[in-house]
């Protein structure tokens, strides 16, 4: 069923929720491991967008009891007419199939809910990346910091030991959660292989869909960010805990950094991925399969 709620009663009740503070409009929920972080960079140029700072604040997912006015501080600028929030959590939630499972992986929260009555107007973008190379590419993610291992691992070893590596490459089941809420035309639906092999191309279709005029974005700009699996050394937690705590300050020194000295300054506090090996990829493909088929019917995409 949907909560939605079309003209300006809508959004006289949406701001009444959110007690007229600055909500994003548009959604970049994943996938993770997609190229999320490199499309925002990108998207970032454009005057008329305002990323999230932080990218991911994860506020429908971790910091909702934060309350609506912690969330407007991540806009810096709460008068563009396309604010993104690029969570990539937003599509980690449970399937509707395993809702009443207590021990069932994924997210409870009611993450399309929350949005929805929030802003009862967004859009989505979400890049979809074959699945089993997301997977793989996430738990390097998360083994950065652990010690390399002897030889190529088991991937459906670590889906055993990491259910949320299925739930998040399981895209019809995210899909689905959000078509309960918000229909079909407000998502836009994208091939990571495009973005990455026809990045000016699917550019044009991203600003049409957000209505915007078309150009304006080097490519070279976000060369950082489409490369940027990289996860905070000791180093880096330390810096992170002391922006944590003067978050106004952190914000004015990011935004007096010229970009250049920025990536000196992340370079001894961010570490690259793990070269981790799998000898089992073509197994752990047969675990999406029914997924990618409902894929398909749902975006039209075959990943």
């Amino acid at each position: 069923m949907s909560v939605m709620v079309d003209g300006s009663s809508s959004n006289a009740a949406s701001a009444a929720r959110t007690g007229g503070h600055t909500v994003a409009n548009t959604y970049l929920i994943g996938a993770q491991k997609a190229g999320t972080t490199y499309l925002a960079a990108l998207l970032d140029q454009r005057p008329e967008v305002c990323v999230s700072d932080p990218k991911e604040p994860q506020f429908f997912t971790t910091h909702f009891s934060d309350g609506f006015e912690t969330y407007a501080r991540c806009f810096s600028d709460p008068a563009a007419p396309v604010r993104i929030d690029a969570s990539t959590t937003y599509s980690f939630l449970r399937p509707r199939r395993d809702i009443g499972q207590l021990d069932a992986p994924g997210l409870l929260a009611p993450v399309p809910q929350r949005i929805a009555e929030a802003a009862p107007e967004a859009r989505f973008i979400y890049v979809l990346r074959d699945p089993v190379k997301r997977a793989a590419s996430a738990h390097r993610h998360n083994m950065r910091m652990s010690a390399p291992p002897d030889g190529p691992q088991s991937l459906l070893q670590a889906f055993e030991d990491n259910p949320m590596l299925v739930i998040a490459s399981r895209y019809a089941d995210q899909i689905e959660r959000y078509f309960e809420v918000f229909p079909p035309e407000r998502f836009l639906f994208l091939d990571f292989r495009r973005l990455t092999t026809e990045t000016a191309t699917v550019l044009d279709e991203v600003c049409d869909f957000l209505g915007l005029a078309r150009g304006g974005i080097t490519l070279e700009a976000a060369s950082r960010a489409r490369h940027s699996a990289y996860r905070v050394t000791p180093a880096g937690r330390l810096l992170r805990r002391g922006m944590d705590l003067a978050p106004g300050l952190a914000r004015a020194a990011k935004s007096m950094v010229p970009s250049g000295l920025k990536t000196r300054l992340l370079d001894p506090v961010t570490k690259a991925p793990s070269e981790i090996a799998f000898h089992d990829e073509e197994a752990a493909a047969t675990v999406f399969a029914e997924d990618l088929a409902r894929v398909e019917a749902l975006t039209g995409l075959r990943i």
